[in-house]
């Protein structure tokens, strides 16, 4: 057991997976701020009653647009978030 512990502890894997935890949760925790707080405000604009009903029409095609702007502001954030990281990460690395 020692000896997997030690393995574990010296190859970063615990550093990883405590990572993967925390990405996972951070993630989890933007994409509700989103859903909850901003995607209301964004409705206003749509003229919609729920933001995740928001669509408009080609023909007979109804396409969606509220979940896909949901979604594209969650990459955002975490691709911005992600930049600030390595940015950080490289400054201390100097």
């Amino acid at each position: 057991m020692r000896k997997t512990l030690s393995i574990i502890h010296e190859e970063g894997l615990l550093l990883l997976s405590v990572s993967f935890l925390v990405g996972h949760s951070g993630s989890s925790f933007i994409s509700s701020m989103i859903n909850n707080m901003v995607m209301p405000f964004i409705s206003r604009a749509f003229s919609e009653a729920h933001w995740e009903h928001a669509h408009f029409t080609i023909s007979e095609v109804k396409i969606t647009r509220g979940e896909p702007l949901s979604t594209g502001l969650h990459f955002l954030i975490v691709i911005y978030i992600a930049a600030l990281a390595l940015r950080f990460l490289k400054k201390q690395s100097n």
